[in-house]
């Protein structure tokens, strides 16, 4: 068994060392590959004791990029479906409309007539209360 414990820690690391994974994540793909999900729950306690695996930390670091790439709150929360993590993102109003700012910013020029951009962003998954409000600023911004 210590044997067995010590594979699942090396393909543990291996994953880790090509990027941050959510505990989730981790535990499908040693699954998939076929490990006892006993052990495979008492090495992860080991990385998760040690700060390897932070799901705490990756959530908030998804969430800032997703914010600086302009995603709305139900576009991230798809991507960690797929990712086949169950974990709530608590984006807060400003924090969308900025997300849906920073995404106008990018993909769209200010001839733009009004109705267009709101549902543009209403299309991304803003709310409507987001997309009118971030409209609103984009196109009285200098």
């Amino acid at each position: 068994m210590e044997q067995m414990n010590e594979k699942i820690k090396r393909e543990i690391l291996k994953l880790l060392s090509k990027r941050d994974y959510f505990y989730q994540e981790i535990k499908q793909k040693l699954v998939k590959k076929g490990f006892d999900e006993k052990e495979i729950e008492e090495a992860l306690k080991y990385f998760v004791e040690n700060k390897y695996i932070q799901d705490e930390k990756l959530k908030d670091r998804l969430k800032e990029l997703a914010i600086e790439k302009g995603k709305s709150k139900l576009a991230i929360k798809k991507k960690l479906y797929q990712k086949g993590v169950n974990i709530d993102i608590e984006i807060s109003f400003e924090e969308e409309l900025q997300s849906a700012l920073n995404l106008l910013r990018k993909k769209y020029k200010k001839e733009k007539e009004f109705k267009k951009i709101v549902n543009y962003l209403m299309n991304r998954g803003f709310g409507y209360s987001v997309a009118k409000e971030a409209t609103k600023v984009f196109l009285t911004e200098d």
